[in-house]
């Protein structure tokens, strides 16, 4: 056993580069006489071994040496003799017929069934993933040479050769017990909607909606909520139906769907994807009028796929959109299937002869060997040699075997997807998305480019690319799936590799990590120094590397100079010789960009020996240090400490450790909207530097949920955060995004004018809004044509107890009618006395200073502290009083002296019935002055500095003020308006419009009159939608 160097160097005596690279080596900066002395080993044995190739059996693996010819030859009689003995020709004797008839009724032959359903789904590929039938684990299996001789000598036996390694009878016995044990528990499970038995059915919850069942099934997608089920997957069902915007759900708990467990609700359904049997997914199919118990129905199976992506290592289930450098990956069934053959020739199928496919196949890969044979695709070199060359396992894996020619047969199997070319790293993507993958096996098969069925028996193959995942680790004992037959289609496979998760080394205070790395990193530009330990222990590297800073910030301090060098960065690896391990190499560099140059995966030494590094993984100090001799560098929260609850309270400013000034929004998020990427962090306060760094162009705020980071750019969106009950957090930055108060940031409104005849006596405009656009309507006195055909009139419909807008159609009585469309709106709730609008009428104290621009003299705050001399509820806004008259504003009749300096005071909520989305105030004209708050300064803090609209008299035409605010559906925004008479004539008009172009307010030009409607409220009256407003005379 090699032993690891006793003596460690220093940190003041790390070594500084004095070698170039030699080939693709990375310089070994340490002399193999250490080495030597250190392994208690000849010098010169050492010196003289021979540079190793880059094959697998320097990272401890196994390989195939076998001939493969010979091997190719085998597996194609084995499968041959096996299929022979299943199959008679066409016109064979009835009572053989009889047999196979007998054989296709009885329980003992599945496997024939089975065959007619997987040749009808695209997925039926899975049954040769994970299973052999009862011939390959017993009569026909392929044996070692030494089991070989003691074997029975019967027709379907060969000799295989000894690397292709033969399921022992203890682990087929393990694997009978545990299919057994499989089955008995479904059986037991006796509930009709439990899994395996309401599978790809619909079950009826108790409140009458319907759930497509998909069991040992997850879905990666939608991910927004989460909560328990207390007695089986069913409870997520009740659980979903009143959780606003799930349509889809996973379960996590006890096997078949029974137990307590987790219910992870979906706001996007996305597809199936395979997992383990304590996983049941169920989709949202439609409602029915029966309630009551829960009860199954049939449904339509169907093969779904699923993209799945990431660049993290175990990726959280609520997490969303991650990306990897795959091009193309598809995701297909993962169920286990196992088909069973007998030995009696009762079993035996009549073989087909029709030759017509119509059933295409799904194939990425789709290359083909010539000639198209299943021996040449055995020994094909294209596909041999792109196996052998990802002998070096990918970012956190080792290599367990190479160049296999089957497909594993090992216990906790979960699945597998079809990819579109041979990626080790595409196929540890998926492994590392899953938390319970610790292995997989990439390989080729040959695959039908159409599905066997009677018409099709044998089509043309094509070569697909299969990645298999594993619960355990896997070995190449039980490579021993070699393929099987599909009808008179014989599926073979080559190149099969394995590769074992490894176990992530420690986390180190201070830094982040481990990250795995795809190899050893290496950059001159950044490099410090390099290092070496006896064991493989990476605190010793951590602690260079604090040494390393603390050597250079001193001698910089010392010699006046403003910068040193830190060390941000180290990457420890194995350094590994004939697959095992000598050192654990420790790499120094000034920043986290070293992540970037992870290319190197072997060592030359000074005497030409080259060693593999393996076990490669780096941690990036948490902030990186400046290297200013000025600063004092402090670790960054982490843990609990950098939850955005411990750094602050929504509203609360803070500045990052790159001095970035942030605003929090603990438990806010802007839903669904300027979402620009993702990524997975460790906790809230890892975001803020991801969104510094510019790794994501635009980033000026960010949301947090589930350890994953969801980078927006929120730059003059008008959406406010909203209220979030699903454990999301978010942050921004208040020079770019107005926050909370960004739904009174203007948004432009276009305007087109047209010109229609009406039935009046003089020229009229009418002005609408229908979110972001504006229409003018000039109307002239003409001839009307009447209508010939049915036309429609929508109308709306302000309904009071509807959750959600729904429609209905009022068809015409007869041609040339008018029919009627109903849009039926939510309202607010109007029991506690809330409806319509206070008014507060106040004497204007700046009257008569109105004739310089813009009434500068108007100060609205002044009326704060100021009682009205009444108080109405306004049914409409606005007023209009002309030269001695004395009009009745919102049913209190004014006198013309009070008109005449007339202030009013509006305070009201607006309900967001009329959906999400762009509701807008017009401003007519104002003769003298109107002025307008939305949001929290409506309530408290108003001035005339910070209202969102201003308007005041201009001589002439005057000219209208708009502006447009996004809203969520069904909330409410509070909302001031206050307008003020310098004198003499008074004249305010103000017009609201919904995201549908529903007007909510009207006023009638030239006349005390006008419209609401009931989305107008005082204050709702559930005080924790919204709180009441100051009383008049006591507002802040």
């Amino acid at each position: 056993m090699y032993r690891y160097p006793r003596t460690v160097r220093s940190p003041s005596n790390l070594q500084q580069p004095k070698m170039r690279f030699i080939d693709t080596a990375i310089p070994l900066f340490v002399g193999l006489s250490a080495l030597a002395e250190a392994q208690d080993v000849d010098f010169g044995k050492v010196y003289s071994v021979k540079p190793q190739l880059k094959s697998a059996s320097n990272t401890g693996s196994s390989t195939s040496s076998v001939n493969t010819a010979s091997t190719a030859s085998s597996i194609v009689s084995v499968l041959s003799s096996r299929h022979a003995a299943t199959m008679v020709p066409s016109g064979s004797s009835s009572s053989s017929q009889k047999s196979s008839s007998s054989a296709k009724a009885s329980s003992s032959s599945k496997s024939s069934s089975s065959a007619k359903s997987s040749s009808a789904s695209k997925s039926s590929a899975a049954s040769s993933r994970q299973s052999l039938s009862s011939a390959q684990s017993s009569s026909s299996k392929l044996s070692s040479k030494s089991s070989s001789k003691s074997s029975s000598k019967s027709s379907s036996s060969v000799k295989a050769p000894t690397t292709l390694s033969t399921q022992k009878a203890t682990s087929s016995t393990r694997q009978s017990s545990s299919s057994t044990s499989s089955k008995t528990s479904s059986s037991s499970a006796a509930a009709t909607n439990l899994c395996p038995a309401v599978n790809n059915k619909d079950i009826t919850d108790s409140k009458g909606k319907v759930y497509t069942i998909k069991c040992s099934s997850d879905t990666n997608v939608g991910s927004f909520t989460s909560k328990s089920a207390t007695n089986s997957y069913t409870d997520c069902m009740t659980i979903c139906d009143t959780t606003s915007g799930c349509v889809a759900f996973s379960y996590v708990g006890g096997d078949n769907g029974s137990g307590s467990g987790t219910c992870w609700m979906k706001n996007s359904a996305g597809s199936a994807i395979a997992a383990g049997k304590n996983y049941v997914a169920g989709f949202l199919k439609s409602a029915t009028v029966n309630k009551g118990k829960a009860s199954v129905s049939s449904s339509k199976k169907s093969s779904s796929s699923s993209k799945m992506a990431t660049s993290s290592k175990k990726a959280s289930s609520s997490s969303a959109k991650v990306s990897t450098s795959v091009k193309k990956v598809t995701s297909t069934s993962s169920k286990r299937s196992t088909s069973t053959s007998t030995k009696s020739s009762s079993t035996k199928v009549k073989r087909a002869t029709a030759t017509t496919c119509s059933n295409p196949n799904s194939i990425l890969y789709n290359y083909a060997p010539s000639p198209n044979t299943p021996t040449q695709f055995l020994v094909d070199s294209t596909l041999a040699a792109l196996s052998a060359a990802q002998w070096y396992p990918p970012a956190g894996y080792s290599t367990s075997f190479t160049g296999q020619f089957g497909g594993l047969f090992a216990p906790n199997y979960l699945g597998y997807q079809q990819l579109s070319s041979y990626n080790t790293s595409a196929c540890a993507a998926y492994c590392n998305a899953r938390s319970d993958c610790n292995a997989f096996n990439i390989y080729f098969e040959r695959t039908p480019v159409f599905i066997p069925d009677d018409s099709c028996p044998s089509p043309n193959a094509a070569a697909t690319i299969t990645c298999a995942l594993y619960g355990s680790s896997v070995d190449a004992s039980t490579a021993t799936n070699i393929g099987q037959y599909r009808k008179d289609f014989m599926v073979v496979i080559q190149g099969s590799n394995g590769y074992n998760l490894n176990p992530a080394p420690a986390s180190v205070s201070s830094f982040q990590g481990p990250n795995a790395l795809d190899a050893v990193a290496y950059s001159s530009g950044i490099y410090l120094a390099q290092q070496y330990f006896s064991t493989y222990d990476v605190t010793q590297c951590s602690a260079a590397c604090t040494a390393y800073t603390a050597k250079s910030k001193s001698t910089a301090q010392s010699n006046k100079a403003s910068t040193y060098s830190p060390c941000n960065y180290f990457n420890v690896f194995n350094l590994t010789l004939n697959g095992q391990s000598q050192m654990m190499g420790c790499y120094l560099f000034s920043t986290s960009d070293a992540q970037n140059y992870d290319t190197y995966r072997t060592a030359k030494g000074s005497d030409g020996t080259v060693y593999n590094l393996t076990n490669s993984y780096g941690y990036a100090l948490y902030p990186q240090d400046k290297g200013l001799t000025s600063v004092t560098w402090s670790a960054a929260p982490t843990g609990t400490g950098a939850s955005c609850a411990s750094l602050g309270k929504a509203g609360d400013a803070l500045i990052d450790y790159n001095t970035v000034n942030y605003t929090l929004g603990c438990g806010y998020d802007v839903q669904y909207s300027n979402d620009i990427g993702n990524q997975t962090t460790p906790d809230f306060y890892s975001c803020f530097a991801i969104c510094d760094s510019g790794a994501y162009p635009g980033c000026s705020g960010f949301a947090y949920l589930g350890n994953t980071c969801y980078f927006k750019n929120l730059t003059g969106s008008s959406r406010t955060p909203q209220l979030d009950n699903y454990n999301v957090d978010m942050a921004w930055l208040p020079a770019s995004y107005a926050g909370f108060g960004a739904s009174t940031v203007a948004a432009t409104v276009t305007f087109t004018t047209t010109t229609i005849a009406w039935t009046g006596a003089s020229t009229t405009t009418v002005t609408s809004i229908n979110g972001l656009q504006g229409t003018i309507i000039v109307e002239t006195p003409g001839k009307v044509t009447a209508a010939t055909t049915t036309t429609y009139v929508t109308t709306a419909i302000e309904s009071g107890t509807a959750s959600t807008i729904a429609t209905q159609t009022i068809a015409p009585t007869g041609t040339g009618k008018t029919g009627t469309v109903q849009v039926i709106y939510p309202t607010p709730a109007t029991t506690c006395g809330n409806k319509g609008a206070l008014a507060g009428l106040y004497s204007n104290t700046f009257s008569n200073l109105q004739g310089t621009t813009s009434y500068p003299a108007f100060k609205p705050e002044s009326f704060k502290t100021k009682t009205p001399y009444a108080i109405q509820t306004a049914s409409y806004m606005g007023e209009y009083n002309y030269l001695k008259d004395t009009p009745t504003v919102y049913g209190k009749a004014l006198t013309y002296a009070q008109a005449s300096v007339l202030t009013l005071n509006h305070v009201f909520y607006l309900f967001a019935g009329h959906g999400t989305g762009y509701y807008s105030i017009n401003l007519p004209r104002a003769d003298d002055i109107t002025l307008v708050w939305i949001g929290q300064n409506a309530l408290s803090g108003y001035t005339r500095a910070n209202a969102n609209m201003l308007q005041t008299y201009v001589q002439g035409t005057p000219t209208p003020v708009t502006l447009a605010f996004f809203l969520s559906a069904n909330t409410y925004t509070p909302i001031r308006v206050i307008f003020g008479n310098g004198a003499e004539v008074g004249n305010f008009q103000m017009n609201m419009y919904a995201p549908d172009g529903t007007q909510i307010l009207g006023s009638n030009a030239g006349t005390n009159t006008g419209m609401m409607n009931p989305d107008i409220v005082q204050f709702p009256c559930d005080t924790t939608l919204g709180g009441k407003f100051a009383a008049f005379g006591k507002e802040t």
